[in-house]
């Protein structure tokens, strides 16, 4: 009867386990995408491509996002990595709030129209 019972306490684990997951493949995928997201922006920044950048933003920070921040990014970025700036990633519904290695919040993206946007402006 012990055998019968851990057979199904394994099949139920496992049922458990295919219908809910583990929950890291989602972490991943939201530190992937942040990481990827945040690496674009870095990108826009060196090239200084406000316009672009501006896209990445909603629509509340768009004005916010000048010539004079992008160049002031510029110099700030030259020691940083990917890695330093997204260290953690931690999703919730439609968001996902970026975490420096050192533990202080980059931004939060929000998605909008099934594209990643940044609420925050994490250049200054």
């Amino acid at each position: 009867m012990t055998h019968r019972r851990s057979a199904l306490t394994l099949g139920l684990l496992a049922l458990f386990v295919l219908v809910f997951g583990l929950g890291s493949p989602a972490r991943a995928d939201e530190l992937a995408d942040a990481k990827a997201f945040i690496g674009k922006q870095v990108e826009l920044i060196k090239k200084g491509d406000v316009a672009g950048l501006k896209a990445g933003f909603t629509s509340r920070l768009q004005d916010k996002i000048t010539e004079d921040n992008v160049k002031k990014a510029q110099k700030q970025l030259g020691s940083m990595t990917i890695d330093d700036l997204v260290g953690a990633a931690e999703g919730k519904g439609d968001s996902i709030k970026i975490k420096m290695k050192n533990g202080r919040t980059l931004t939060t993206l929000v998605k909008q129209g099934g594209k990643w946007l940044a609420d925050t402006i994490w250049f200054k």
